[in-house]
């Protein structure tokens, strides 16, 4: 067992030894990191490896992401001979500080946070020169959103990667893929967006102060936000809201004071939804136009404004017939209580009996009594008649009163429904 342990240890050993033999022929003292190997056109390939959504900020505009992209060069100074050397296998990794490394970056990034500290990432180099290396790190960038269908929306972000300092006659950048589709643990979103699909578009910028054109690529990302949470909270309680509301301003009611508690619930109601487009705004950028939920909101608080004008006149209709004991008009018994019929009511007819015949041979003074009496029986019964009428007059409105509600109730609810139907997607 003692040889064996020593056989493998002198193994162990040689090759560390000819690791390091390679590594002082290749990395000698005219070798250089800071500078480009070769004037000659350098081509990198970018391969993305993971790229998972963290967050988005929608007020600020930008997304917060964790990536890995691979860079693969060729540097025409490192490579060997594998039958000249005693290193027998195809890749060395070596730190990535002792090689030169493409400045390749992200052009729109506004933050950048490397996962690995400088000294702790390392490259793979080729015997024929080519060199693999990464920098997984979590950036943040812009992102422009389109809030038009919001919480229905799907949005776009660019991913801009080029040189900061080498034009495209130096150094240029290619992508190994078109088009990158979502894999798990790899390539996706977070828990409010939905990764679609991610392509590479080719997008060379122009400086116009070194009168130049630099490399570049760019990733564009598309996110499609996932509406349940919004649908939830904001959404289906504005519609509930707006149904009790309708519900309880058309409900028909008995005497005026229940018609008058509902411009109060009408008010709670207005500060309820109030609160959700407060809500939809905060978590919006400041844009000309509002999105889709919120002209969905703004929509609901015109039916129940509309609703509530409906509500008052009706009220105020009540409170004016109640007191003045109007007779409804024929035309409007017939449009809404159906009763076309002709029903004729006089006071006047009823009372042209003003006397009643006396006996001539009846005594003065009762003929006098008699008369008294007559004229106050027709009294009490026009008076008594008048009051019947009355009662029956305000009989009529509170039917037709009531019918209205219902009416408006109908009217207002398919709104409601047809408002949430158009908008609710």
């Amino acid at each position: 067992m003692l040889w064996i342990l020593r056989f493998l240890t002198a193994v162990a050993f040689l090759e560390t030894s000819n690791t390091e033999t390679l590594l002082q022929q290749l990395f000698n003292q005219t070798y250089d990191v800071d500078m480009k190997p070769s004037d000659d056109l350098t081509m990198v390939t970018i391969t993305p490896n993971t790229f998972i959504l963290l967050s988005m900020d929608q007020t600020q505009e930008t997304i917060q992401y964790s990536e890995e992209f691979l860079l693969r060069w060729y540097d025409p100074i490192l490579h060997w001979n594998q039958s000249a050397v005693s290193y027998e296998n195809d890749w060395i990794k070596i730190s990535a500080s002792r090689a030169w490394i493409p400045d390749v970056i992200f052009t729109n990034g506004i933050d950048m946070d490397p996962l690995l500290d400088k000294d702790m990432q390392m490259a793979d180099l080729r015997y024929n020169g080519e060199i693999r290396t990464s920098r997984p790190a979590v950036v943040s960038s812009p992102c422009p959103l389109e809030i038009d269908n919001f919480p229905y929306d799907v949005q776009k972000c660019n991913i801009s990667m080029g040189s900061w300092a080498f034009d495209r006659r130096f150094l240029s950048v290619q992508s190994s893929t078109i088009e990158i589709l979502p894999q798990k643990g790899r390539f996706e979103g977070n828990s409010e967006w939905e990764l679609i699909s991610i392509l590479t578009v080719r997008s060379d910028s122009y400086d116009t102060l070194l009168e130049e054109w630099f490399s570049e690529i760019t990733y564009v990302v598309t996110l499609k936000r996932k509406p349940v949470y919004y649908v939830l909270v904001i959404q289906a309680p504005t519609f509930i809201l707006c149904t009790i509301t309708i519900f309880g301003l058309f409900t028909p009611n008995s005497n005026e004071d229940e018609r008058l508690s509902k411009v109060e619930l009408c008010l709670n109601m207005f500060a309820a939804i109030s609160m959700m487009l407060q809500l939809v705004s905060d978590m919006m950028p400041k844009a000309s136009r509002l999105p889709l939920l919120g002209n969905y909101i703004i929509a609901e608080i015109f039916v129940v404004t509309a609703a509530t004008i409906a509500s008052i006149i009706i009220q105020q209709t009540h409170h004016h017939v109640h007191t003045s004991a109007i007779r409804p008009r024929r035309w409007l018994r017939c449009l809404v209580l159906c009763e076309c019929r002709r029903r004729r009511f006089s006071i006047s007819e009823a009372s042209t009996v003003s006397s009643v015949d006396v006996p001539e041979h009846a005594i003065q003074s009762f003929s006098i009594l008699k008369s008294s009496l007559h004229q106050t029986a027709v009294l009490v019964r026009d008076t008594l008649q008048r009051m019947s009428l009355i009662s029956e007059n305000q009989l009529l409105w509170l039917k037709i009163l009531d019918k209205t509600d219902l009416m408006c109730l109908f009217l207002f609810q398919v709104a409601n429904i047809v408002v949430t139907a158009v908008f609710w997607r």
